[in-house]
C-alpha cells in the first residue's frame, strides 16, 4: 500500500509539473513576446497580458511545488543542512515536514473556506473577469495533497537523504571531493 501511495504521489507531481512546464510556461513566453511586440512596435499593449501571466505564474508555482519537493530542490538552509550529521538532518527533515503540514494544512482549509464566498460574490479578475475560485480550489487540492505527501515523508523518510549532494552555483560537488 505504501509503495502504491508513493507511486501515485510521484506520478501526480510529475504530471502536474509536466503540464506546467510544457503547456503553461510556453504560453507565458508567447503572451509576453506578443505583448512586447505589440507594445513597442505598434504601441498597443495587451490589456490583459499582465493579468493572465500572473494567473499562469500562480499555476506553475502550484503545479510544480510537489515535484520540487520530490526532486529535493526546495528551499532550505543548505549551508547549514549539509554540515549536519545524519541524525540532525533527520530532525531537520521532520521539523520541515511538520511545519509544512501545519502551513499547507491551514492554507488548504482556508482555501476551501474561501471558495463558497468567492462563488457567491462572483469574485473575478479585473480585466478578463475570470472567476478566481478555481484557482483557490487548485490551491486547496495541491495543499492537501502536499500535506499527505509530507505525512508520508515523515513516516517513510527520504531514501536519498544520506547521499545529499552539495550544489554551489549550479555545480554539484561530489561527496568525496568535500
Amino acid at each position: 500500500m505504501k509503495d502504491k501511495l508513493a507511486y501515485w504521489y510521484k506520478r501526480f507531481s510529475q504530471g502536474c509539473h509536466a503540464f506546467g512546464t510544457l503547456v503553461i510556461l510556453p504560453l507565458i513566453v508567447i503572451i509576453i513576446t506578443l505583448d512586447v511586440i505589440l507594445r513597442y512596435f505598434f504601441n498597443v499593449p495587451l490589456e490583459w497580458g499582465e493579468e493572465i501571466n500572473g494567473m499562469l505564474l500562480f499555476l506553475i508555482l502550484m503545479l510544480s511545488m510537489i515535484y520540487t519537493w520530490d526532486k529535493n530542490r526546495h528551499i532550505r538552509m543548505e549551508l547549514v543542512y549539509v554540515l549536519l550529521g545524519r541524525r540532525w538532518r533527520a530532525v531537520a527533515d521532520i521539523a520541515a515536514g511538520v511545519s509544512g503540514i501545519i502551513f499547507f494544512g491551514l492554507l488548504g482549509v482556508q482555501s476551501v473556506r474561501d471558495i463558497d464566498y468567492m462563488v457567491r460574490t462572483k469574485e473575478s479578475s479585473d480585466v478578463l473577469q475570470v472567476p478566481l475560485w478555481p484557482f483557490r480550489a487548485l490551491l486547496a487540492l495541491i495543499s492537501f495533497i502536499f500535506v499527505l505527501k509530507l505525512i508520508h515523508y515523515i513516516f517513510a523518510g527520504r531514501r536519498d537523504s544520506a547521499e545529499l549532494e552539495i550544489e554551489r552555483e549550479g555545480v554539484v560537488i561530489p561527496r568525496e571531493a568535500r
